[in-house]
């Protein structure tokens, strides 16, 4: 466990970003808040880099995401599997529940997917935004909040 995560404005909210010595371990976005006062901000060169990095992304500057280091020491074997197909997937491609299944080397657990995505404590850099239900976008973690879903897959269809 790091230290407590750092709170920070972007384009899109107010978000959260937490990290171990081993790399991120957390990014969650918190709404539409403002923070209270400046943070201080106490945390390793790479650490600030990566905030600056993900600010840009969100303010619709591409950055290459997938070049951070995750942390993934809370996930179990399958929802490393997935975040590793996610990470795999190029800015802008969708697959369905079934095919990240069958990416993740077990056919027919697009339900085991679900949960994985719906757990990811690593959004935007774990792409989960990237998969979506066989009739549409489907619903997204991000405090339930489809619009930061759709919202994200135009960034990055915008640039590719």
């Amino acid at each position: 466990m790091g230290p407590a995560p750092l709170h920070f404005q972007t384009a899109l909210g107010l978000c959260s970003l937490g990290w171990t010595g081993d790399g991120i371990s957390s990014f969650r976005f918190l709404g539409t808040g403002s923070l209270p006062g400046k943070e201080a901000v106490s945390a390793p060169i790479w650490v600030l880099e990566a905030l600056r990095a993900i600010t840009r992304h969100l303010a619709g500057e591409p950055q290459d995401l997938a070049r951070l280091p995750l942390d993934l020491t809370g996930l179990t074997p399958f929802q490393r599997k997935v975040a590793e197909v996610l990470r795999s997937t190029h800015p802008g491609q969708t697959l369905a529940y079934g095919e990240v299944a069958l990416l993740a080397g077990a056919p027919g657990a697009a339900r085991a997917v679900g949960r994985a995505v719906k757990t990811n404590p690593i959004l935007l850099l774990i792409p989960c935004h990237r998969v979506v239900s066989a009739d549409g976008p489907g619903g997204w973690s991000a405090f339930g909040d489809p619009a930061i879903k759709q919202r994200l897959l135009e960034l990055e269809t915008l640039h590719t």
